[in-house]
């Protein structure tokens, strides 16, 4: 309904526009004319003004007050003679007030007089025009013109008003002839204009469909953003849409793809600061704890090894028995100790295929025995990593030792890549390690947790090796990732800065 009524507004607009133009046209062409005939009109008033100073310096009387006499109509139209020979399509004379009559009037060819008037060569139609238009100029004592149609075409009519001293005794008038302008033939106006309207009515109908087109994009627009509302990872659909709904929708995928982007490592910060918290005030519980736990452990320690001198077998053996479980407890309390502190790294240039290569040799027996195979891919260039070795020696222990155990009961194949990657890190590129091993996978309920102190999915685990591999990789400004679905294997990837001077939390 409003593209309807907009439609007949628009083809309304036009044709009042085309009317108007074409109005516009002939007044233009009229208004220069017009200009033309004034300018002939005054050089003819100009004339007569210097006739009559001549005659007024020889006491002659006025050639208006004395246009009845033939001399006088034959000097008249001399003037107009004068102006009228000069001027292409123009023709004059005078009127004069006590005769009220039009005199002297003459064309380049053609000079004399039609019952004493001057006025041979117009027509009964033009002469009550040129008379009215004479008479008042004289009367009003102003310029006076006239416009008025003649057949086809039309006349154009100039006055100006001619004084003796103070007294108005006449006019000076000129006629100009045009057989046709612009917009005077009604058959070839009517035609311009239903053109006109055909050429309006096409613009109306080619904006409606542009204005359909971009409503649907519009609709499609605001469809696309409620689903973003919804959900960020929704897209826009690009069809065969203008290039504008085309580009705008383009934009609102990217920012839906960028704020989506946005959101997730916001969320990922968020989770790393509430983890490090959580660490924080678990190390400070632990440190408190190993040392209350440490000084009973000496003092028991201490009496087994005086119980050791007893010469009771049975004695001896359930000492040596409880020294090796004071032992492990010991060891247990200094791994909790030191996760309690901060790390502190002695970092040096590394040769990181090197590194990841005597690790894997270290377990190489252990992975035999379990029919586990080794299959390395090393890039060779990642030499400029500088790293605390044995932290990071004790990082991929335990990822190996995992891997081990994740494919203990049917053997395996463990995929070690060391490489350098593109990152969106200020630092520059990184030396990436990945292991990926065919175990049996982590369920998906709990990687998100695996990084989590005491978290451990082991019988005999103490939920703490990945924890502290997670806080030395983080130490040496790095990052650890784990990938894993149940029965399809894990991949963990270690993610290091290559440039020296990047580690933080490193001391010398």
């Amino acid at each position: 309904m409003l593209l309807g009524v907009v439609a007949v507004v628009l083809l309304v607009a036009v044709l009042f526009a085309t009317f108007a133009a074409l109005q516009y046209t002939r007044s233009a062409v009229l208004k220069d004319d017009q200009r033309r005939l004034s300018r002939a009109t005054s050089s003819l008033v100009m004339e007569y003004n210097k006739e009559s100073e001549a005659d007024r310096l020889k006491n002659k009387p006025q050639l208006l007050e004395n246009a009845g006499a033939q001399p006088s109509q034959d000097a008249l139209a001399a003037l107009s003679r004068i102006v009228a020979q000069n001027l292409d399509g123009v023709e004059g004379g005078f009127y004069a007030t006590n005769r009220d009559a039009l005199v002297g009037y003459s064309t380049p060819k053609r000079v004399g007089a039609s019952e004493g008037l001057g006025t041979e060569g117009t027509t009964d139609d033009e002469r009550p025009a040129l008379l009215l238009v004479a008479r008042k100029a004289a009367s009003s004592k102003l310029p006076s013109e006239q416009v008025f149609a003649a057949g086809e075409g039309v006349n154009l009519v100039s006055a100006i008003p001619l004084r003796d001293g103070q007294r108005f005794i006449g006019s000076a008038w000129t006629i100009m002839r045009l057989p046709s302008i612009p917009g005077t033939n009604r058959f070839r106006t009517y035609l311009i204009a239903v053109g006109l309207g055909i050429a309006a009515l096409a613009c109306v109908l080619l904006t409606l469909l542009v204005v359909s087109g971009l409503q649907d994009g519009v609709r499609k627009i605001e469809g696309g953003l409620k689903n973003l509302e919804d959900s960020l990872a929704s897209q826009i659909p690009i069809d065969n849409d203008p290039d504008e709904i085309r580009q705008i929708a383009q934009a609102i995928n990217r920012l839906g793809t960028s704020l989506r982007e946005k959101i997730e490592s916001e969320k990922q910060i968020e989770d790393r600061l509430r983890h490090a918290e959580r660490l924080a005030a678990l190390g400070r519980l632990i440190a408190g704890v190993a040392h209350e736990v440490r000084n009973p452990l000496a003092t028991i320690r201490l009496r087994l090894q005086m119980c050791q001198d007893s010469e009771d077998n049975d004695v001896r053996k359930s000492c040596d028995i409880a020294l090796q479980e004071i032992e492990r407890l010991d060891e247990m309390v200094n791994r909790l100790l030191s996760f309690s502190r901060p790390v502190r790294l002695h970092a040096e240039p590394t040769d990181l295929d090197r590194l990841v290569e005597r690790r894997l040799d270290n377990f190489s027996e252990l992975a035999r025995r379990h029919d586990i195979r080794f299959i390395t891919r090393f890039g060779g260039n990642s030499k400029s990593v500088c790293v605390d070795q044995s932290r990071l020696a004790q990082v991929f222990d335990n990822v190996i030792q995992n891997a081990i155990d994740a494919m203990s009961a049917k053997g395996g194949t463990l995929c070690v890549n060391v490489t350098r990657e593109a990152t969106k890190s200020q630092n520059g590129p990184e030396a990436c390690v990945e292991f990926n091993d065919t175990g049996e996978g982590i369920p998906s309920d709990v990687v998100s947790r695996i990084f989590d102190p005491f978290f451990t999915t082991k019988s005999s685990g103490t939920g703490l090796g990945l924890s502290i591999c997670h806080e030395l990789v983080q130490a040496h400004g790095g990052e650890i990732q784990v990938s894993s679905a149940e029965g399809c294997g894990t991949t963990v990837r270690i993610l290091l800065p290559t440039h020296e001077g990047t580690i933080a939390n490193s001391s010398a």
